[in-house]
């Protein structure tokens, strides 16, 4: 195996990151729901919960981008619930919280989604009270839980998980205003929360929380339009924001957020002029949205977004020095401008590392094996394989 890994070429291929393309999949087979939760964990995408306009549902459905299909799994056994939140850590999902209006239940339970056995594992409960309608995240094997609502009253308290412990710790509130339908990812090291709405109020604030000295700072709000039940995904470790309404108004405009420069870059909008409400997940290069409604009937939809990479040269050129050595045990040493961005994805094209580096880039934890390396400087994207050898 060591071996023929020794033997591949160090190919960079130069190309210019392109504004993204939507397409439409067959429908999701578990018909026409909103307010689901969503993750994933390598290549497989995952759509739990939901409601269809009469009942909820405790459904998980797997979608496998390989072979373009779905499967149905094992259920939630929390319960049917909509407007419940989602992350993931490693290889296993996270489901908590969410609403039963039916019986008019909240909740604040997590469970865990192991997909090698196909089965769930009760987890430590928030130590807040009940809620729907609240933003997760995971970053550096900890996963972020904050805002939401429950009767008429609106949150922004905030915590961390730690899996390892299965425990949770309270950090620093929120610093905007209560809310429940905001949007949060993580990108580059910090996580970010904004829009959402709170009283019939709506907003477009942004805040990046910190999580080596939990605090929190106001960063650039998002667009013109304010909005509640908003889309939000990451490929390559940059967070995408797009959709929602405002009372009456939908939008169907997307943005990406560049850390850098505090700006939202606008992308190809969704194809559609309403989309709100639905689940979203991200693998490799592309994104996946999945139901939701609006000024429309609730939909089964299925969009993907990808990125558009237009190759600048006709062939790939063989730079054997723009990342060495090749294999590799500890450190990674690139021949480029200080400062660039980078991502590390693994042969499932699962992101297993991601940052800033000027000239090096610690590879020390990750496992043996074939890695891709893509590498941006402002329009200039490198992508190359290296391998770590020990």
């Amino acid at each position: 195996m060591r071996l023929s890994l020794l033997s591949l070429a160090a190919v960079v291929v130069h190309s210019v990151l392109g504004q993204g393309t939507w397409t439409q999949l067959e429908d999701h087979p578990g018909g026409q729901r909103y307010a689901q939760a969503a993750f994933s964990i390598g290549d497989k995408g995952y759509v739990c919960t939901g409601f269809n306009g009469s009942q909820n549902t405790a459904a998980l459905w797997e979608y496998d981008a390989a072979s373009a299909t779905w499967t149905e799994k094992a259920p939630l056994p929390g319960g049917a619930r909509q407007y419940a939140s989602a992350f993931s850590i490693g290889d296993t999902g996270y489901v908590m919280c969410g609403w039963d209006n039916v019986n008019e239940i909240d909740y604040n339970d997590l469970w865990a989604y192991h997909p090698g056995t196909n089965s769930w594992e009760q987890k430590a409960s928030l130590p807040g009270v009940p809620r729907n309608a609240g933003v997760a995240f995971s970053m550096n094997g900890i996963g972020y839980f904050g805002t939401g609502a429950a009767n008429a009253t609106w949150h922004n308290d905030f915590y961390a998980y730690d899996p390892t412990t299965d425990t949770w710790e309270q950090k620093a509130d929120f610093p905007g205003h209560e809310r429940r339908w905001a949007v949060g990812f993580a990108s580059e090291g910090k996580g970010y929360v904004g829009t959402g709405e709170s009283s019939g109020i709506r907003y477009r604030d942004f805040y990046a929380y910190d999580p080596l000295s939990n605090t929190w700072e106001q960063r650039a709000s998002l667009g013109s339009n304010n909005r509640r039940q908003a889309f939000t995904f990451t490929i390559n470790d940059q967070g995408y924001v797009g959709g929602g309404v405002d009372f009456v108004e939908n939008w169907n405009d997307f943005n990406r957020y560049d850390v850098a420069s505090d700006t939202w870059v606008p992308v190809t909008p969704f194809p559609l002029s309403v989309r709100r409400n639905g689940a979203a997940f991200s693998m490799a290069d592309s994104a996946y949205v999945i139901g939701g409604n609006g000024q429309l009937p609730i939909i089964d939809e299925v969009w993907r977004y990808s990125l558009n990479l237009n190759t600048a040269v006709s062939e790939p050129t063989v730079e054997n020095n723009v990342t060495y050595p090749n294999p590799v045990s500890d450190r990674l040493w690139i021949n480029v401008p200080a400062n660039v961005r980078y991502t590390i994805s693994d042969a499932r094209g699962a992101t297993v590392a991601s940052g800033r580096a000027a000239n090096t880039i610690d590879v020390s934890r990750l496992p043996e094996g074939l890695y891709m390396l893509v590498v941006e400087a402002g329009p200039e994207r490198s992508v190359q394989r290296f391998v770590v050898a020990r």
